[in-house]
């Protein structure tokens, strides 16, 4: 099993569009999208974000991440962070997420990473605490139906990872 990764290509956005399988994974994903997403609506993503990555498992397309905010020599802010379902639990996204940490001490200089999750997300939080993060703020956030879900920032200290 060999995890790599590339900038994200014309020709990726269409798979990376089949990931979410779920209009509650995509609002993890990008919580203002409409099920089922669209080329579209990830390329409008695309001129905020920084650095749009792509994972590869075995050269094939399995994951994709990107910087949602960058403050240079302050902190980067890791957003839209999916894998494809039949790479899941393959160290695909710990890949995704210490290729951006890697790249956000070494081009921004940055003192931590950000990355926030839905609280019901358990598999994102659980990743986010194995790799370190750990929650430094909180806030509501509606859900499709309307009703507020708490989206916890978590933050993740250059000084203190491991990757």
């Amino acid at each position: 099993m060999i995890l790599d990764h590339r900038a994200l290509q014309q020709a990726d956005v269409e798979a990376v569009c089949s990931f979410p399988q779920s209009a509650d994974e995509l609002f993890f994903m990008l919580p203002g999208a409409d099920y089922p997403l669209t080329p579209e609506q990830l390329l409008e993503t695309a001129p905020g974000s920084h650095f749009p990555t792509v994972g590869l498992l075995d050269n094939r397309l399995a994951g994709y991440a990107a910087f949602v905010e960058v403050r240079e020599k302050h902190y980067c802010a890791i957003g839209s962070l999916v894998v494809h379902p039949h790479f899941r639990r393959k160290e695909v996204a710990t890949h995704l997420v210490n290729t951006l940490v890697r790249t956000a001490v070494d081009q921004y200089a940055v003192r931590f990473v950000r990355l926030s999750c839905f609280s019901h997300n358990q598999a994102a939080y659980a990743l986010c605490h194995k790799l370190g993060f750990r929650p430094a703020d909180m806030d509501q956030h509606p859900a499709p139906d309307g009703e507020p879900v708490l989206l916890v920032h978590l933050h993740l200290s250059v000084r203190h990872w491991k990757g």
